[in-house]
């Protein structure tokens, strides 16, 4: 036998036992191609919903099959109650049909819609998840019948819809990512109903900042400018841009900073009207230290009046903070001039004009005591 006859024999041997350790052992193989020794044979799906105002939200999927032998995979619906508030995960096990033959079988997992629907997003808005999986699941037959050996997930798009990679844990943990994220936002200050809003919300939007000034007795100033700094800090899942853009008073566009914070300057019987703030953002309103005023401020948030809030002295600043809610949220700054009217002396230069005096008498004092020891 030549040895060229003697190599193909041994080739033909050799992939004749690969075909059959291969047929011998297909829950090896799927493994091999999931990248993992661990097979998985059940499925969950997660649904994490965001919101601070309570909502009765049913959201629902679909498996839809790439191609080969009918196999339909259901998936169940999954419900948030209204007393769900707050970031909130529930599982799903996915269901999977009798199959009609062994092999594998793909899969594209969408999320489809959300019971009551958001249709009205003028003053609210349902962020709905944009992620997209595919789902292998490899089907052979074992000892009962055909079964499966193992379930492949990975993730092709991100909740924003954005093209993602990477295989992804099914199993049923707290870790799960076969997740779909979903938000909703409502506009603070529009009232339980953002589809019919609230008297309020004419005059005071999402959050509005007035100011008045307390002359005092003295003159009123009229131009003097006040300097504010708000910052925001939005719920999870949202942010300034979400019900599209906060606004200022002129209805355009503010930018707010990566560190939410947005300046702005009010003078006498001068307002701030934000809009498009989502509800449950927390917000902080601090006047700068002006020279001369003493600021004060009484507030409303989400309908309800606070405990009014003062500076501690004159030239100096205070803050206002709380959560906007679905009410009306104000913030009423006055600003009281440090007016003296019987001297004229402003008390927050007080203490240098006592200094001034008490260092010219001294030095009269000094001047009068060198003439009489001169006239001596």
């Amino acid at each position: 036998m030549s040895i060229k006859t003697l190599s193909e024999k041994m080739l033909a041997i050799v992939a004749a036992g690969a075909m059959t350790m291969g047929l011998a052992m297909p829950t090896s193989v799927f493994a091999a191609e999931g990248g993992t020794t661990s097979n998985v044979k059940e499925a969950y799906i997660s649904k994490t919903f965001n919101t601070v105002v309570g909502k009765n939200e049913t959201f629902s999927f679909k498996a839809e099959q790439v191609e080969g032998k009918t196999a339909k995979v259901t998936i169940p619906n999954i419900n948030f109650l209204e007393t769900e508030t707050g970031s909130k995960t529930k599982r799903a096990q996915v269901t999977f049909p009798e199959w009609p033959d062994a092999g594998k079988y793909e899969y594209t997992v969408t999320e489809t819609v959300a019971t009551p629907e958001i249709t009205d997003e003028e003053h609210q808005k349902m962020i709905m998840s944009q992620a997209e999986y595919t789902m292998d699941v490899y089907v052979t037959n074992g000892d009962s019948g055909l079964e499966i050996a193992n379930i492949i997930v990975n993730k092709t798009k991100d909740d924003k819809g954005t093209s993602a990679t990477g295989k992804v844990d099914i199993s049923d943990t707290d870790k799960n990512g076969f997740n779909f994220t979903n938000t909703y936002a409502q506009e603070a200050g529009t009232g339980t109903d953002p589809t019919n809003p609230d008297p309020t919300y004419t005059d005071d939007g999402s959050l509005n900042v007035t100011k008045k000034i307390n002359a005092n007795g003295g003159t009123l100033d009229t131009k003097k400018a006040f300097d504010f700094t708000a910052t925001f800090t939005f719920p999870k899942g949202t942010d300034a841009t979400t019900l599209g853009g906060v606004k200022g008073a002129d209805g355009n566009k503010i930018p707010i900073g990566e560190d939410g914070t947005y300046k702005f300057t009010l003078t006498a019987n001068g307002n701030m009207k934000f809009t498009g703030v989502p509800v449950g953002t927390q917000i902080s309103v601090v006047e700068s230290a002006t020279p001369n005023y003493k600021g004060s401020a009484e507030s409303v948030f989400n309908g309800q009046k606070q405990t009014p809030v003062e500076a501690s002295k004159y030239n100096t600043a205070f803050n206002v903070a709380n959560t906007l809610g679905q009410k009306q949220n104000k913030v009423d700054v006055t600003n009281t001039y440090d007016y003296v009217p019987t001297t004229g002396i402003i008390m927050n230069t007080l203490p240098y004009v006592l200094m001034i005096a008490l260092c010219g008498a001294a030095l009269m004092a000094f001047v009068a005591f060198k003439r009489r020891r001169l006239q001596k």
